[in-house]
């Protein structure tokens, strides 16, 4: 077998493996929000102290939820926004790069982020499913209020996890650490936190986001984007073969 017949074997070879490369991109899987509500310390302060927790499916005319830094304008706690995903996460049979994206508006305050004054907001995985945890006229069965659950059951949010938001449309969060626990089963709690309480600006910010379940008005703008991770040999493979490819034409070049 001549150089090139060597040569056009292994382009064959390559092809395949980036064939498999590529697939993970056209496997990716759209995990649409089931339910997405916010906790707030306004709802304690200035309404009623036994609905903390809102935005659910019924309440249309809450067409935007809020994230806030910690304590915002005095007030004790943070304004965070609970996501809850009615998914089967272990189908997956291995590691995915899991991204979480969400529509940033204006919370209506006048507290937005802004290109002067950016907002650090992360995503938190969870110790607890906070709809069923937290206190709520929802949720008269639940063990924690509003504000324990925030601070004792939030976990670290990975630094991947965090973004910087300075304007309005599409905002997006790398929560592959997160989602490879659901999928590997050492968390069984699908839901995540999203909050401000990683931004050390000093800046009060009350920032909106789009509530996915206000009657129809708002629908599929948070989701996760999930695609498989290709397998390690699959990588080994084509590095070894655009090696050997190297190989054979610095052949062909000193035999020329």
């Amino acid at each position: 077998m001549n150089a090139m017949t060597k040569l056009r074997g292994l382009a064959g070879i390559l092809a395949l493996a980036g064939g498999v490369l590529a697939a993970p991109a056209q496997a990716g899987t759209t995990i649409v929000v089931s339910e997405d509500v916010m906790a707030s310390p306004f709802f304690t302060a200035y309404g009623s102290a036994a609905n903390p927790v809102r935005g659910y499916g019924e309440e249309s005319n809450r067409e935007v939820l809020r994230v806030s830094s910690a304590s915002p304008f005095g007030l004790t706690g943070a304004e965070v926004i609970y996501l809850s995903f009615d998914y089967d996460f272990p189908v997956f049979s291995g590691p995915v790069r899991a991204t979480l994206n969400m529509h940033s508006v204006s919370g209506g305050f006048g507290a937005d982020a802004s290109a002067e004054s950016p907002f650090l907001v992360s995503v938190h995985a969870l110790a607890a499913d906070p709809l069923s945890t937290i206190i709520d006229d929802t949720n008269p069965g639940g063990t924690v209020n509003w504000l324990d659950f925030q601070n004792g059951y939030l976990l670290p949010a990975a630094s991947a996890a965090s973004t910087l938001v300075s304007a309005f449309g599409l905002v997006s969060f790398d929560v592959s650490a997160a989602v490879n626990e659901w999928i590997s089963g050492s968390s069984t709690v699908f839901a995540l936190a999203v909050s401000g309480l990683n931004d050390t600006s000093g800046s009060d910010f009350l920032h909106g986001f789009l509530n996915n379940n206000n009657g129809g008005v708002s629908q599929g703008h948070t989701f996760l984007s999930i695609s498989p991770v290709p397998e390690p040999q699959t990588y080994a493979m084509m590095l070894a073969g655009l090696g050997l490819m190297g190989a054979i034409v610095r052949r062909r070049r000193r035999g020329g």
